[in-house]
């Protein structure tokens, strides 16, 4: 879990997440999540690789990407109720953490500081992945246009 949170984060922290999420296996060709279903809450990715699957207008099911641990998954699932925006299956056998919201909820409640080193993990990675689509906008239509 530290690879994922960054430094600055202690190890008394670090426990602090990991009792509050529970240890999980998942079989390759296994889904971690469904697009669609009711949120399961934040996956810590510690070991395996997974894609990324959603479904496009045509009904059929599209790959987004392959990644590769340590990272997060569902970390929307944190912040809104919403149902999961995609469907990721384990590539190789995973190993991960789940923090459920209710448990998340508890942790904020506490002013842990772990629950607030996690917001700022989660809103690194969120600005992340909006400037990839940004790239990827520019790069599909040449120009920029919002």
């Amino acid at each position: 879990m530290h690879s994922l949170l960054g430094r600055g984060v202690t190890s008394q922290q670090i426990e602090q997440l990991a009792q509050a999420s529970v240890g999980q296996k998942v079989a390759a060709g296994h889904a971690l999540m469904n697009e669609g279903d009711r949120p399961s809450g934040l996956v810590f990715l510690l070991q395996g690789g997974v894609e990324i699957f959603k479904h496009g207008p045509d009904g059929q099911r599209q790959s987004l990407a392959k990644i590769d641990a340590p990272t997060l998954l569902g970390e929307m699932s944190l912040i809104t109720d919403r149902p999961t925006s995609a469907t990721v299956i384990a590539l190789t056998e995973c190993e991960l953490q789940l923090l459920t919201r209710a448990q998340f909820q508890r942790l904020i409640a506490a002013d842990s500081i772990a629950a607030y080193q996690l917001v700022m993990t989660i809103a690194g990675v969120l600005a992340e992945r909006l400037a990839k689509l940004d790239r990827k906008i520019i790069e599909l239509t040449g120009h920029w246009d919002l």
